[in-house]
């Protein structure tokens, strides 16, 4: 034990929540990577896209790593603004507005995609298609979607995000660095507070949008 840990008997708890903390938001990350690679697995199937899955950069910064997932995530949306524009200027527009309206019934939406998926270029007629298409224009894959976009920019945006390493303890070392006794104990608190404001934030986005995915990907099996 520390002379400063001695006189600041509090600090090595502090540490220890620094590192579970800092663990809590890499394992949100790591659930976001494999979410992310279940949907775009999704998308290559059964929307014959191209898209290539992601991997986790295990000695870069958090930041590079939210950058990794904000990127792909974009490219999702990309695609499924582009499958709506399609839908759109393939559509009678009362049609196109049922598919959008949560009060219309899933088997009414999926007749209208049966009756038109001949018609619009570049759409299958398959019901794994429509139903994806479906979930997929859904209000809730989207909000889920931009809600996730913008916790990644803050979490990397965030002091904590600049810090290297994803591993369990590279990261933390660097946080706990050069900082002894008093100050340490301040920085620690200070570390926790951020930490905690992200973990609140973070995790429970990051179950709802697996759970959304997953929901939206066991529909085509």
């Amino acid at each position: 034990m520390s002379w400063s840990d001695i006189l600041y008997p509090g600090n090595p708890e502090r540490r220890e929540t620094v590192v579970r903390l800092h663990q809590e938001l890499i394992n949100c990350i790591e659930l976001n990577f494999d979410t992310t690679n279940e949907l775009i697995g999704a998308l290559n199937e059964h929307c014959h896209c191209k898209l290539h899955p992601i991997k986790m950069n295990m000695k870069g910064t958090i930041r590079d790593n939210c950058n990794l997932l904000l990127s792909a995530i974009k490219s999702i949306q990309d695609i499924l603004q582009a499958i709506d524009a399609r839908l759109k200027s393939n559509l009678e527009p009362d049609l196109y507005r049922k598919l959008h309206n949560f009060q219309e019934t899933d088997a009414k939406k999926m007749q209208i995609l049966r009756s038109v998926a001949t018609v619009v270029s570049g759409l299958t007629g398959t019901v794994a298609m429509g139903i994806f298409i479906k979930l997929a224009l859904s209000q809730v894959v989207s909000r889920v979607l931009s809600q996730t976009t913008m916790i990644l920019a803050k979490v990397g945006a965030s002091v904590i995000g600049a810090v290297a390493g994803m591993l369990l303890g590279m990261g933390v070392d660097l946080i706990l660095s050069a900082i002894l006794g008093a100050i340490e104990r301040d920085q620690l608190e200070e570390k926790i507070q951020e930490l905690k404001a992200l973990v609140s934030e973070f995790k429970p986005a990051s179950k709802e949008y697996n759970k959304t995915i997953l929901k939206t990907i066991c529909m085509l099996s």
